[in-house]
């Protein structure tokens, strides 16, 4: 049993003298009580606070004690509801064991008998609870399931994503191009109690600020030329669910003061209105940057990083983790088979050819790699010269490490990033479409970052 101090106990009776001797005495046994002198009170701080446990008396003038039961187990299904009443009888109380009650309790009330009833109310839920924990943990394990590996460093991962699931607090999510963001961000909403709701991923370096602002708070009609009706928000439409602001190192600082009056108030305008919108949202933001290091440059907000870094979980790149590449490797060979068809194998030599690669693209390179060689692959097993040149023969697409702190101290982050972007966009001889892919942003992403070098003289 659990420090009684930490259980909450609503009790409701319109028999003012009775509801305080026995708010009295259940207090005195360590517990927290709020008392209701009718059946409206009760189902107002229901809907406003959670509670342990509901004792409540039948007969009340407005609303009656089933009526507060079923409403208190409907806005909070493991609640346990004691009934009191002056009137028992065999009849009414097997009706209210059957709509859900623990128990029925006759007037007058023996408090020891209360007390007893109370604890053994508070194992049941307490039993729930922990077998409701462990089914969730499971469930979290085998959700992370789709971050293949043994490595030590994903074994941490998937225990941080099932563990931070459950709370309700904004993460930070950290990582390097291609390690799967995006992926540990739908893997927490899935296993969080907001996954009934909707995800709503938003790239930030895919639209300019202007458009951002209409299609995060939306606009009311005639807020500006051609708005001729009003027009709900991204974040409004979320509401209740989960919100991923991805590239959210992209995102200018204007905007970014917008989203941290979101995260503090909780509350929307649309453009051209007044209104203050409330909203309830979790936040998960991601990025490839060092985001304290845009900070210290003052090019992202102080406040705004606290804000959204409550819990930071970190993707390590796949080079850390060489080990797994065999086990990845083999879940897409299968991810990719024919339907019906006989899964393709790999060479000893194409495995070490790709286990010697420093995959800066990380685990999505590799699963472009492994697309592309089964594409080649007219056989049953994939050889060396399936593989794309770069990882065989010709150096001058041999792709520069991610950036990292210690991949080259001498060159800023975006020194690094662009000539990544560049190595990237050469070793598939211009296509951006699938330089994007490989990269991880989208083709409009990769656009207005080559435009921004082409303007400063750097492509």
């Amino acid at each position: 049993m659990p420090n009684l101090n930490s259980i909450t106990i609503l009790l409701v009776d319109d028999e003012v003298i009775n509801l305080q001797n026995v708010s009295h005495f259940l207090e005195q046994q360590g517990f927290q009580v709020t008392t209701a002198t009718d059946g409206s009170k009760a189902i107002e701080l229901l809907s406003t606070s959670p509670f342990d446990l509901v004792v409540t008396d039948l007969k009340m003038g407005d609303i009656d004690g089933v009526q507060v039961m079923k409403t208190a187990k409907e806005l909070h299904p493991d609640i346990e509801v004691i009934i009191v009443t002056g009137y028992a009888t065999v009849n009414s109380a097997v009706d209210a064991m059957a709509q859900g009650a623990f128990y029925y309790l006759p007037k007058p009330i023996k408090l020891k008998e209360l007390h007893a009833l109370i604890l053994r109310a508070m194992e049941k839920t307490l039993l729930r609870r922990e077998v409701d924990r462990l089914k969730k943990r499971i469930k979290a394990q085998q959700g992370t399931t789709q971050f293949i590996g043994q490595n030590p460093e994903i074994l941490k991962l998937k225990d941080s994503i099932a563990q931070f699931a459950q709370l309700d607090c904004n993460i930070l999510i950290t990582g390097e191009t291609g390690t799967g963001k995006e992926l540990v961000a739908r893997t927490i909403f899935e296993l969080s109690p907001r996954s009934d709701k909707r995800f709503l991923p938003i790239n930030c370096g895919a639209m300019t600020e202007e458009l951002m602002v209409n299609e995060l708070f939306g606009h009311e009609k005639d807020a500006y030329t051609d708005a001729g009706a009003q027009r709900h928000g991204l974040l409004e439409s979320a509401n209740g669910g989960v919100v991923l602001f991805d590239e959210i190192g992209e995102m200018p600082l204007t905007m970014q003061v917008k989203l941290l009056r979101v995260l503090q108030e909780k509350r929307i305008i649309r453009v051209g209105g007044t209104q203050e919108i409330p909203i309830d949202i979790r936040i998960l933001a991601a990025t490839n940057r060092d985001l304290q290091e845009e900070v210290e440059k003052g090019t992202f907000r102080q406040d705004l990083y606290y804000r959204l870094n409550v819990v930071q979980i970190h993707i390590p790149p796949l080079r850390d983790r060489k080990d797994d590449i065999p086990l990845l490797v083999n879940y897409f060979l299968a991810k990719y088979s024919m339907p019906g068809g006989t899964t393709k194998g790999i060479s000893h030599e194409a495995l070490n050819r790709l286990q010697e690669y420093d995959f800066p693209g990380n685990a999505r390179e590799l699963e472009n790699i492994v697309e592309r060689s089964l594409a080649l692959c007219d056989n049953l097993e994939i050889k060396p010269q399936h593989l794309p040149q770069n990882l065989t023969s010709n150096p001058r697409f041999k792709l520069p490490q991610m950036v990292t702190a210690g991949s080259n101290p001498s060159k800023s982050l975006q020194e690094n990033e662009r000539e990544y972007i560049l190595s990237v966009l050469r070793s598939v001889d211009g296509n951006k479409t699938k330089a994007a892919k490989i990269i991880g942003i989208d083709r409009v992403s990769l656009w207005r970052k080559l435009k921004k070098y082409e303007q400063n003289g750097k492509l």
